[in-house]
Order: structure tokens, then sequence, then C-alpha cells
């Protein structure tokens, strides 16, 4: 059996059984259970508790083995020390999967991991596929399934988020819900006494519903299967490590009973499956939505309009400094630029359009960029500069992104600016244009692309970047 028809019963379950569902609201079993309910999940739902005959209009069952149909997904919130018999009964009723969300297990030291290895052995021998313990869940936006304790759905995206951090996975969906990011699939993982994220990129890289998995990683502890997974990987693959130092390593190991290992090690590793590393939650997202939403590139020169001189000089220097290219512009393009410049710039790259220009130079001249065959990628900045007119610089970014499909050039933006600007760049957020509000993250985002042109060469999976 592979690992899709193996996880198939617990991503996308016909029957969920909530062993410890609570007819309390300050209880996990409640929440997890009426976050089911009201998301709108299709299937049969089975609260388990012995001292309940119904839970939220639910009628309730004191065991699954009291159930007469099948349970595909056992979701565990039970005391710690209860988990081995839940799992007895699970494997004897033959349930397909359990999430464990209850924690106590090997985080918490020796007593917890010999907990830990009694229920896995219990689930090995049961044939079931186990998610955590001590996990949040997962959230799913596309099949309206919240098998999760807290509330907050993502929207529905393209983009996978798998976290070994509960609480940092809920941030993470509240990050990405103000960006505009839309998610795919939502997975906690917690300990990993089983499914590893190994496993979940195997998943995931067959799923029609994700284009990009994101990824945050305390620890690793089959390095080998994990960069097996990855190197077969078809879907760019972001990731932040967390445990890079000696605090934050020391940190894992009580959080999730991590080992977090070197990090010069992962960091050679990471680079050898070409997995895009990210070093902070804002940069996980600019990697992942660029990668998601705009076609990688297969050059590394890039082209910068700027309607402010200074913000083109910074977009330039951050370029160069990540090893881009900022080429100097055609003789053909640069006479196709002249007659839409005012007198006091020139036809160069970076380009000044300067800070009176409107919609109409804003877009022509970012077109003609980007038929430079010199150019690989193009960023297009603004800047407030009192006169500047945003809305209209939006406009022009959303007519170039549509115009210029066919090209497979990268268009990202760049826009520094206060209240005004974060109003009119939610326009090119809520159509997946990565817009970022520093000359650092725009360029981080270009050369994310460029790195993934390099993988999909590399792999020999067509000499061309697929399409958006």
């Amino acid at each position: 059996m592979g690992i899709v028809d193996e996880l198939r019963p617990i991503f996308s379950p016909k029957s969920i059984a909530v062993i410890g569902a609570s007819r309390s609201p300050t209880k996990l079993g409640f929440e997890v259970l009426q976050n089911i309910l009201v998301n709108g999940y299709k299937g049969k739902v089975y609260p388990i508790n012995p001292e309940a005959p119904e839970i939220l209009g639910v009628a309730a069952l004191p065991s699954v083995l009291a159930v007469k149909g099948d349970i595909d997904l056992a979701i565990i919130v039970v005391p710690a020390e209860f988990v081995p018999k839940v799992m007895t009964e699970c494997a004897k009723k033959k349930v397909k999967g359990a999430i464990i969300i209850t924690s106590g297990f090997a985080e918490i030291g020796e007593r917890g991991r010999q907990l830990e290895a009694e229920v896995l052995n219990i689930a090995r021998k049961g044939g079931m596929r186990v998610i955590g313990p001590n996990t949040l869940g997962y959230k799913d936006p596309i099949d309206n399934l919240d098998a999760a304790f807290v509330f907050g759905m993502p929207k529905p995206g393209e983009i996978a988020l798998v976290s070994q951090s509960g609480a940092l996975c809920v941030g993470m969906i509240y990050y990405a819900n103000g960006e505009h990011i839309g998610l795919s699939r939502v997975i906690s993982v917690g300990n990993k006494a089983d499914v590893d994220d190994a496993d979940l990129i195997d998943y995931l890289d067959r799923d029609d519903a994700t284009k990009v998995i994101a990824m945050y990683i305390e620890g690793i502890k089959d390095g080998k299967k994990f960069l097996e997974s990855a190197r077969r990987c078809k879907k760019p693959i972001v990731v932040i490590k967390a445990g890079r130092t000696a605090a934050g390593s020391a940190a894992a190991s009580t959080h999730t009973g991590s080992l977090s290992g070197s990090d010069v090690v992962y960091d050679s590793a990471f680079r050898q499956v070409h997995i895009q590393r990210a070093f902070e939650v804002g940069e996980l997202f600019d990697f992942a939505r660029a990668l998601a939403y705009q076609p990688c590139t297969r050059g590394n020169r890039v082209g910068i309009v700027s309607n402010g001189g200074g913000a083109g000089i910074m977009t330039a220097d951050w370029c160069e400094s990540l090893g881009l290219e900022v080429p100097d512009l055609a003789k053909k393009t640069r006479e196709a630029l002249e007659p839409h410049l005012p007198p006091i710039t020139t036809a160069r790259n970076p380009l000044d359009v300067t800070g009176d220009a409107r919609f109409h130079r804003y877009h022509v001249t970012g077109s003609i960029m980007l038929a430079d065959p010199n150019i690989d990628a193009l960023i297009m900045t603004c800047v407030h500069a009192g006169i500047a007119r945003p809305r209209e610089y939006v406009g022009a970014v959303i007519k170039l992104v549509e115009e210029n499909k066919r090209l497979r050039k990268p268009i990202v933006a760049c826009w520094v600016g206060g209240p005004e600007v974060d109003e009119v760049v939610q326009e090119l957020r809520v159509k997946n244009i990565p817009v970022y509000p520093s000359a650092m993250r725009a360029a981080r985002a270009v050369k994310c692309l460029y790195e993934e042109g390099r993988r999909l060469v590399g792999t020999g999976r067509g000499g061309h970047c697929r399409p958006v």
C-alpha cells in the first residue's frame, strides 16, 4: 500500500470518531467536535464518551467498539495514560488512522518516550497510521474539514502548511489570512511518532490541490528518508528549520521531543535537495506565494522599474548581493523606452520613471522591460512620494501580469509607504501577485524563483519552468 492510500483515511475520512468528546466548552474534546460540525464536514461523526448520551446534538457512544459502521479516523483527546487503552480498542475496531491530540509523551522525558513507544507499537500491530501525539490536528479549507482543537479556518489556496509547532501553526494561519494567502492543507505533526515530514512530502506531492509545500521543522528523526522524499518531490518545498542555535535546540527538545542536530548539516542537506530555506514566518510565505503564483525563471537577470531613483538603487543592490544580475538593457529596449520617459531620466536598468508617472508610463515601461531578451524577471517598485498614484500603479501591475503570462517571466512588486499604500496593495494580494514592503524581500523572492528554475533543470523535469 502506498503512502497516499495509507494516509487517505486520515486526510479524506468518510467517518470520524472523536474519542474524548466533551459537553464542556472548556475541554479540547468539545472544541474538536464543534469544529468538525460547524465547518460542514459531510461524513459520519461519532462522539465517544461513556458518560454522555449526546454531545452538540449528536448521539454519543461509550467506545469505538460500540460503533456499528466503519471508522476511518479516530481523533483522540483523552489524558495520555488512557491513550494505550483507547488505541487498543481502535486496533480491535480496525480503525484506519488516528490523530493523537494529547500531550504528555516524548516531549516530557523518558516516561513519556516509553508511553509514546507503547502507543506506536499498538498502532503498527493494528495497521494504523498516526499523526502526533502532542498535535493541534489539521485543517482542510479545500474540503471543509477542521480536525483541530482551535478556532480559525484558513482561506482556501494552493500552499500546504506543515508545522511541528501547534501554536505557531495557528499564528501562521492568521498571518496567511491577513496577507490574503490561501492554503490547501494545514497539518500539525507534533512529536511525529509515526507519520513524519517525509511521509507528508510524499503525500502532498500527489495532492492536486497543492502547488507548494511550506514547512516549520524543529528536528528530523530519519534524515535519509526525508532527503529521499524531498529529492523525489516534483513540487517546491520551503522550510523553516528552527533550533539553529544551542538555545533554540535545547528548547526544541522539550517542546516536541526533537533532536535538532547541527544546523550546518541541515543547511548542506537542504541545498543538496534544493529545499528553499526561510528563517522566519514572513519569509516562508514570501517564498511560498511567489512559487505558487509566479513562474520560476531559468536566468538570474532582473529588470527593475521604479517611480523613485533611491528605491530602484536599493533594489539593485539587494539583487546583486544575492547573486542576481541587474544587466544593461538591449539597444532596442532603450530606444523603445525613450519616447515614454521625461527628459530628466535615462533609459537604463534600474529604470526611474520619476514620481509624476501615471498608469500609462508605469505600465508601458514595465511591458518594454519584460520584452527585453536580457531580462528574466521584473521587480515593479513604488514609493509613496506624495505625488505618486499607488492605485493607478496597482492597475498597471495587474495588467502586466495578465498580459505577459506567455513570457513565463515572473513579476513581483515592491511597495514602500504608509496606510494608503497598505490599502491599495490588498488588490495585488487578492489576485495572488507577490508584493513586498522592502527591496530585500522582493529580491529574495526573485532569487527563490531562480533557485526553483535551477532545481527543475537539475532534476531533468523539462527545460521550461512550469506555467502558473
